[in-house]
C-alpha cells in the first residue's frame, strides 16, 4: 500500500483525496507484482496476486497509471557480449506492453474525485 500527497515528515495526507484500488488483467487473468505509478505524483505500490493495488490516499484529481514489472535484482539477466557489459545486467523481458511504462504514451487515465468511483479497472491486453 502507498499514501500519494503524504506529508513525509509526519505520514499524514495533505489535501483531500480517499483510497482507490487499481485493478489490472490481461486478457482476463490478474497481472500480479507489477509496479504502479501515478503521473505527477511521487511513490507507486505493487500489484497483488489478484491484480489489486490499493492507495491508501490519492489527492484528487486526473492521473495517467504508468504499468510496468516490477524487477528486482536478483531476477536480472547477464548479457553475453564484451568483457565489460558482462559485468553488467539487462532486466528480463517484460510482459507489460512498453506503451504502459511512460505517462506520455500510456493510455490508462483516471480521474479520482470525492463521489467518483475509489476502483478502477484495466485490461492491458487491449
Amino acid at each position: 500500500m502507498a499514501c500519494w500527497g503524504c506529508n513525509h515528515a509526519s505520514g499524514r495526507p495533505v489535501g483531500a483525496g480517499k483510497p482507490i484500488v487499481i485493478h489490472l488483467t490481461s486478457e482476463g487473468a490478474p497481472i500480479s507484482d507489477a509496479a504502479i505509478d501515478l503521473s505527477g505524483v511521487g511513490g507507486g505500490t505493487l500489484s497483488s496476486s489478484e491484480g489489486d493495488a490499493t492507495l491508501e490516499h490519492v489527492p484528487f484529481g486526473s492521473y495517467r497509471v504508468v504499468v510496468h514489472a516490477n524487477v528486482r535484482m536478483s531476477e536480472m539477466i547477464p548479457t553475453e557480449e564484451t568483457a565489460t557489459q558482462r559485468s553488467m545486467k539487462r532486466p528480463a523481458k517484460s510482459s507489460i506492453p512498453r506503451k504502459y511504462h511512460d505517462e506520455k504514451t500510456t493510455p490508462l487515465e483516471i480521474e479520482v474525485t470525492q463521489d467518483g468511483p475509489d476502483r478502477f479497472e484495466f485490461d492491458l491486453s487491449k
